[in-house]
Parts: structure tokens; C-alpha cells; sequence
């Protein structure tokens, strides 16, 4: 029972932490007239992808690779369909064009690349392929930024680095707290590694995610909020799973029927831009995503 109660402590620890980050992000992006969707993508994305990146190092650290990998999968899972489901259903938003003819392709391309490396690779991310992806990740932000200018910023908070550095502290403390002991309290059934990675981990590490999103959303800075969970999960794919094979080689051929199911659903992310509303992202749509990851939960655990 203690072990819960210290979780959800951390989980609203990560909601007051996510929401002064993103009014911090917010008002830095007005400073420099940076893009929104930039900020999100970059910094944003970054800061609430950093307890997937503490736990993935961890875990390829002490040779646990199947939590690493795992993790990384059901947080991009995660990420689309829980966290833009979810949003849909709360609040239709419009997607700019670049969203639709870039950024989600951009992820899109971003994976089959992936996928390519690792089948040539056979199935292996080593150092070399490593360093490959992390390059891949150089590049996606380098056209994202070129591709996006849309400055539609609304704040009257005023930007202080060492409150935004404060509160990207918080998001990672509270995150790590949250999953360590979400952790311990789901060991207790005796659940297995990638399932904790899938769903335990996955979720609780996608929860800055989705604060961050949702608050960007509802304080008018939608571009910010798609921002964020492209950026994430292009962080995790490339740089977590980039990084952790320089510690140690995975081997994702356990995992390929996930990855066919994430790139399935990235696919549809451009499919549902185009369907019902014209780049409109209705509580139909999400229904829809937020049933893809009932498949997924299903085909896991049945």
C-alpha cells in the first residue's frame, strides 16, 4: 500500500512539474519567436521523454534489454494512441498542413529507416547502428525546423531558465519515483519484463507526455502539443534505443510484430487527417486510436 501511495504521490508531482515546464517552453519560444511546433518537438519532447531515456540506459545497463526495448515501444504506443486519442475525444484539434504532409511522415520515414538499418543489421542495434540513428534524430530535427514557422504563441508568463531547469528536474524525479514504485507494487503478481515495459513502464513514463500535451492544448498552443508527442516519440525510437545499444547490442527480433504495429498506426495518423473533417482530429478518430491500443493490449495479455 505504501509503495502506491508513494506512485501517485509522483504522479502529481509530474502534473504540477509538466505544467510549469510547459508554460517555461511556451514563454521561451515567444522570447526567440521560435516556432511552436519546434519547441515542442525539440525541448519539450525532450524533457518529458527523459524518464524513458533514464530507464532505458538503466535498464541496458544492468542487462535488462527487454524492459529497454519494450518501454520504448509501448511508450510510442502509448503516445499516439492513448495520449492523441484521448485528446480527440476531449477536444477536436486541426492539424496544419505540415503536420500532415510532413511531420507525420517525417516519423514515418524516420521508422522505415529504422527498421531498414535493423533488418540489414539482422535484427541487432550494435554500436555502429547506433551511432546511425542517433545521426538519423540530428537530421529529422534539422528538416523539422527548416519545415515548420507557424508562430502562434499565447502566454503572459514571463521566461526564467532556472524555473524551466527546476521543473525539468521535477518532471524527472517525480517520473522516476512514480515508475520505481508502480514497479515494485506490480512485481508483487510476478509480471513479466516486456509486459512491464508495454504497459507499467510505458504508461507511467508517457504521463509527462500527456500532461504536457494536454496543457499545451488547452492554454492555445496546439502545435506545441503535436510537437511534443511526434518529437517523443522520435526521441525514444532514435536516441533511447540509439544510446542504449552503445552500452550494450539489442536484439529486437522478439519485438517486430510491435514495431509492424506502430508503424501501422503511424500510417494512420496521415489516413486519419484525410477522413471525416479535413485535418480535423475528432472524437471519432480517437475512439479509433484509443481501440488500436486495445488490440495491443489484447494481443499482449490474452
Amino acid at each position: 500500500m505504501l509503495e502506491l501511495i508513494i506512485a501517485i504521490v509522483g504522479l502529481i508531482g509530474i502534473v504540477k512539474a509538466a505544467d510549469i515546464f510547459i508554460d517555461q517552453s511556451i514563454a521561451l519560444a515567444k522570447k526567440f519567436t521560435i516556432s511552436s511546433f519546434v519547441i515542442g518537438f525539440t525541448i519539450v519532447a525532450f524533457g518529458t521523454s527523459l524518464p524513458e531515456l533514464v530507464i532505458g540506459l538503466y535498464s541496458s545497463y544492468t542487462g535488462h534489454t527487454a524492459i529497454t526495448i519494450s518501454n520504448v515501444i509501448g511508450s510510442n504506443i502509448a503516445n499516439i494512441c492513448l495520449i492523441l486519442g484521448l485528446l480527440a475525444i476531449y477536444k477536436p484539434y486541426k492539424l496544419t498542413k505540415a503536420d500532415v504532409f510532413f511531420n507525420i511522415p517525417l516519423n514515418l520515414i524516420a521508422l522505415a529507416l529504422f527498421l531498414l538499418v535493423v533488418f540489414v543489421n539482422g535484427g541487432k542495434l550494435d554500436f555502429l547502428i547506433g551511432i546511425a540513428i542517433l545521426s538519423l534524430f540530428v537530421a529529422s530535427v534539422f528538416l523539422s525546423k527548416i519545415n515548420n514557422h507557424e508562430i502562434k504563441i499565447k502566454t503572459r508568463v514571463k521566461f526564467n531558465i532556472l524555473i524551466l531547469f527546476i521543473s525539468l528536474a521535477g518532471l524527472i524525479f517525480f517520473g522516476k519515483l512514480s515508475v520505481d514504485y508502480f514497479l515494485a507494487f506490480s512485481r508483487l503478481f510476478g509480471i513479466e519484463e516486456s509486459v512491464l515495459g508495454y504497459f507499467v513502464i510505458a504508461i507511467g513514463t508517457s504521463l509527462p507526455e500527456l500532461i504536457a500535451s494536454f496543457t499545451a492544448i488547452k492554454k492555445g498552443n496546439r502545435e506545441m502539443g503535436i510537437g511534443n508527442i511526434l518529437g517523443s516519440n522520435l526521441f525514444n525510437l532514435l536516441i533511447i534505443l540509439g544510446a542504449s545499444s552503445l552500452i550494450t547490442p539489442l536484439d529486437l527480433n522478439e519485438f517486430l510484430t510491435e514495431i509492424g504495429l506502430l508503424a501501422f498506426i503511424t500510417v494512420s495518423l496521415v489516413v486519419l487527417a484525410f477522413i471525416g473533417k479535413k485535418y480535423y482530429f475528432t472524437p471519432l478518430e480517437g475512439i479509433f486510436l484509443l481501440s488500436c491500443y486495445a488490440v495491443f493490449v489484447f494481443s499482449q495479455l490474452g
